[in-house]
């Protein structure tokens, strides 16, 4: 007793912390007899199928108490594989070299300013992500972790029906949406839909600086910042599918709009200097996006299809710096800063299947500009300004081939493809007149054998797919990007594309009320993309020599009563990073646990608890130290089943914040961001049906 009495209280405090957590380390699933993982039917929450006779793909359904209210990356903070931070960074099995799609289409969106948009896109929008680890050949080879698929939300019915929705909660937040599906006719299907949602952001920084030589400081520096923000979401699609007989074509349009003004103040103390800052920030993103898809299918054993998208991309953002400087002599300086970014891209696919093989060719043509200009006015004074030349110009095209055999028989599968990427890249930098080209060619190899056992409910996989991942425009732009007066940014134009080998085998057991999944991954690569803090203070890019990373996943699914549903998922890999051929290598142990679990208190009530906890993260030239979270929610059904009342609560210790320490002979850096996300979400859904009857359009509940 007296050693317990001992213990410090806020180390109680932790350790209290840790064991909630625990107890809501869980995503409730319950698994069938078809080596899938899904929900109960009358539970109507997270849905996560995970298929294993083909690919490495998770399935999830965000159709659960926690989407209203949640952005995106707050739904994919509870996901397996998956980490991510309080910026919108997401990492799969400890990598951020992640492929974002939308409706299956790879998109420049979420690469450029992946981050923000995983922080304001509503999770409401998106009608099922896939997490896929090792894709098939008939998709593009980047991504060298993976790929992430957003797919937005359509009715599935074949009678006209929709879903209407609105949420509010504290400081002045708010979202609204509405989803509509009718069948046109027996063979042709309608979708629309629109989301908004305002959010409410306050964040601060505190950031200590320390440069040194010779192990003597040189310099000291604090920068106090603070933030408030407004960001706005906007999501519409629309979409179309018609099939008959032997033909099926698709169609479908979205956009997505995001803006915000930021406020913020910093506060800068050197050791010879002193400065406050005042700055005003607007940023704007938007995309838009149309695709066709044709498929022809003769008969099992013979189809073909074409599938031509576009997308237009726009960034931007204007930057207003009041700054003044209060040591060692006073003065005024106002810097304007405006970034003006434009991208669009052509995907053309063409491929047939003939028999156990599958062949096709692909291309994706992407041309992005970049204009930048800054402003100069000191005492009020103008006295400079720089534009043109810092522009730049990106074009990209890859051109594909791909053939891939499988072959299913009895309890055995198995699966071999390869596909060729030919690569060129221009960089134009107006600068210096300058054009830097690349061109290259690559073969992807990929391979799978799997076993399942169905009656047993045993199966296993063992996979491999080499992949390549190409460097985003900001990460080759080389204009010094002060948008961030804490941060400099200055890309690479000489950056060269990361390969990586991806291997997996996993184990599958399920019965009635329990599912064990194990899996062991291994993943090597070379010309490892990573970003690197100068003594200088900018943040630029380099290719590593070479990384890797070995690990385990362990999901454990379980209904231990009926009224209780349990998903304990966990993460612990080793990770290695070698900088250069001089062997200097930094390496460390990592690992992450998330889920919920979810109570039926009633027929018609769930109580759900959510938490994740991820350890110490070690980066080529420091950490990111140890984060956790915790959110409850609870949904009523009402309007029998059609409608539904929730209340959520995010965040209840206050513990969304990110602390990044850099530490290198000449250069200490730690910087401690944090973010407002305590918030209480009450939101209610409706679910609507609409039957004729008597040649009249009825609402039914």
């Amino acid at each position: 007793m007296a050693a317990i009495n001992r213990i410090h209280p806020i180390r109680m405090k932790i350790y209290y912390q840790i064991i909630l957590l625990i107890f809501c380390n869980t995503l409730f699933i319950q698994a069938n007899s078809t080596d899938s993982i899904v929900a109960q039917k009358h539970l109507k929450t997270i849905t996560v199928s995970q298929i294993r006779n083909k690919n490495n793909t998770i399935f999830i359904s965000p159709d659960s108490l926690v989407q209203y209210g949640n952005s995106l990356n707050d739904i994919l903070s509870f996901f397996p594989s998956l980490e991510n931070d309080m910026e919108g960074n997401i990492r799969l099995r400890g990598s951020d070299k992640i492929t974002f799609l939308i409706n299956g289409k790879p998109t420049s969106f979420l690469g450029n300013y992946r981050s923000e948009i995983m922080i304001q896109l509503p999770a409401s929008a998106i009608g099922e992500i896939k997490v896929n680890h090792i894709p098939d050949v008939s998709q593009q080879a980047e991504g060298s972790t993976g790929t992430i698929d957003l797919i937005l939300k359509k009715s599935q019915q074949n009678i006209p029906s929709g879903q209407v929705y609105l949420g509010t909660a504290n400081s002045d937040r708010y979202m609204a949406g509405a989803h509509f599906g009718t069948p046109l006719s027996p063979h042709w299907k309608f979708n629309a839909g629109i989301d908004y949602k305002r959010e409410y952001r306050k964040r601060t920084f505190l950031n200590t600086i320390t440069s040194r030589e010779n192990n003597i400081v040189t310099n000291e520096q604090i920068q106090d910042n603070s933030a408030i923000a407004h960001p706005q979401t906007i999501v519409g699609s629309l979409g179309s599918e018609l099939n008959r007989n032997k033909h099926t074509f698709k169609a479908d349009f979205s956009f997505i709009q995001m803006w915000f003004d930021r406020i913020g103040n910093i506060h800068n103390t050197e050791t010879k200097k002193e400065m406050k800052v005042i700055r005003d920030n607007e940023q704007s993103n938007r995309q838009y996006s149309a695709a066709t898809f044709y498929q022809y299918t003769h008969n099992d054993q013979i189809s073909f299809f074409t599938d031509f998208n576009y997308r237009h991309t726009t960034y931007d953002e204007n930057n207003d710096y009041q700054r003044n400087v209060l040591r060692p002599k006073p003065n005024l300086i106002q810097d304007k800063f405006f970034i003006d970014q434009k991208n669009d891209e052509y995907e053309l696919s063409l491929a047939g299947k003939i028999g156990t093989f599958k062949t096709g060719y692909n291309t994706w043509i992407t041309t992005s500009t970049n204009a930048n200009r800054k402003e100069i006015y000191d005492n009020g004074f103008y006295a400079e300004a720089q534009e043109a030349s810092f522009n730049m110009d990106l074009n990209r095209q890859i051109h594909s081939l791909f053939l891939q055999y499988e072959k299913q028989w009895q309890k055995w599968f198995i699966y071999a493809g390869i596909r060729g990427e030919y690569t060129h890249q221009s960089v134009y930098l107006a600068k210096d007149n300058n054009r830097i080209k690349q061109d290259y060619w690559n073969l992807f190899p990929a391979f799978q054998l799997s076993y399942n056992n169905q009656r047993s409910g045993h199966s296993w996989q063992l996979s491999y797919r080499q992949r390549i991942n190409r460097p985003v425009f900001s990460e080759l732009n080389p204009f010094l990007d002060q948008s961030d007066p804490q941060e400099t940014i200055q890309g690479n134009p000489y950056l060269k594309p990361e390969i990586s080998h991806n291997t997996a085998l996993s184990y599958h057991y399920t019965n009635r009320t329990f599912t064990f999944t194990p899996t062991l991954f291994y993943r090597n690569k070379k010309q490892t993309i990573a970003q690197i803090t100068q003594e200088d203070m900018v943040v630029t890019y380099k290719n590593l020599y070479h990384s890797q990373s070995a690990g385990a996943e362990l999901g454990i699914y379980i209904s231990p009563v009926k009224w209780m549903d349990i998903r304990i998922n966990g993460t612990v890999y080793y990770d290695e990073i070698q900088a250069d051929k001089k062997g200097n290598k930094r390496n460390d142990w990592a690992w992450n646990t998330n889920g919920i679990v979810s109570f039926r208190l009633t027929p018609t009530t769930t109580l759900q608890c959510n938490g994740n906890y991820i350890s110490d993260l070690q980066t080529v030239q420091g950490k990111i130290e140890s984060r956790y979270r915790i959110d409850t929610g609870i949904r009523q059904s009402i309007l029998s089943g059609k409608g539904e009342v929730t209340l959520q609560i995010n965040d209840w210790f206050g513990s969304v914040k990110e602390i990044t320490v850099i530490d290198t002979p000449t250069l200490y850096k730690r910087t401690e961001k944090s973010r407002d996300n305590r918030t209480v979400w009450l939101g209610f859904a409706w679910n609507f049906n609409i039957n004729k009857q008597n040649n009249k359009l009825n609402l039914t509940l």
